[in-house]
């Protein structure tokens, strides 16, 4: 099979898409000029990537409000992406480190949902309680919004046990992993509970987490190859892209042509 960026993996010349990719410069562990960022997205391309979601984090460490200077920065992201391929596309979210301050953010509209949509990427400290999480999910739902929990694989309280992460998606989660727990760049025992997760279908979205342009650069095109593999092409092209467009088609129209592909791929309301 070609799998070189203009055919990846099932998916021909649609792409992957990337949900959680810190590629604005500038931003806590993003990249440190533009130039690293032209040269993630790049790297994103060859993998076969097609869209990507920017993550800046939002926490302590980076309390970056101005909504405006991360349009600009994706605006610019979307003319580099351009000069490589026209339907090459950016899209704005945020990695938001979850606490009651920042909820009231959320519904207030004050910080970023992933691409203009209900969805919103939360993340916790790794010592955080299972308490903790499963609360927040429950209150991000009563107020309309839904949760993709990121990085679920390092989270010491879910650590190899699959029936608590079961317990979060039907509180209401969607649980994001990362490539390179799966390729095991993250060591052993993360690599193991990460794969247990796919087995059991218990994740719905794989990003890259990109950080630079060097050891943590947007690679996903092993991990979809070895999903692939492993589980078939449908269960790849829903992790890495069925499921991931409805935070980016943002039109009636386009919704609805999202739907039906969710039909005809034969996945569950429960995914939904």
């Amino acid at each position: 099979m070609k799998t070189d960026g203009t055919n990846p993996p099932g998916q021909g010349i649609f792409g992957l898409i990337d949900i959680n990719c810190h590629i604005l410069p500038g931003t806590e562990d993003g990249p440190d000029n533009f130039r690293e960022a032209a040269e993630m997205l790049r790297i994103a391309y060859d993998e076969g990537i097609r869209t990507i979601v920017a993550t800046p984090p939002y926490n302590k460490k980076n309390p970056i409000m101005d909504g405006d200077k991360l349009d600009r920065l994706v605006e610019q992201l979307n003319v580099e992406a351009g000069k490589i391929d026209p339907d090459y596309r950016v899209y704005l979210g945020r990695e938001i480190e979850y606490n009651d301050e920042n909820h009231q953010k959320i519904i207030s509209g004050q910080l970023d949902s992933m691409a203009d949509s209900k969805y919103v990427m939360i993340r916790f400290p790794y010592d955080v309680d299972f308490e903790t999480i499963s609360e927040a999910i429950r209150d991000i739902n009563m107020d309309g919004y839904i949760p993709i929990v990121a990085n679920v694989e390092q989270y010491e309280c879910l650590e190899e046990d699959e029936d608590k992460v079961e317990e979060l998606i039907q509180f209401g989660a969607y649980v994001q992993i990362s490539a390179s727990a799966v390729v095991g760049d993250l060591g052993h025992d993360i690599k193991n509970f990460s794969r247990k997760l796919l087995k059991g279908e218990l994740v719905h979205f794989v990003a890259s987490d990109a950080l630079d342009s060097e050891d943590k650069a947007p690679y996903l095109r092993e991990c979809a190859e070895y999903i692939e593999r492993k589980y078939g092409e449908d269960y790849m092209t829903e992790l890495f892209y069925t499921r991931m467009m409805i935070l980016t088609y943002k039109t009636k129209r386009r919704i609805a042509c999202a739907v039906r592909l969710f039909c005809c791929a034969g996945i569950s309301g429960y995914y939904l």
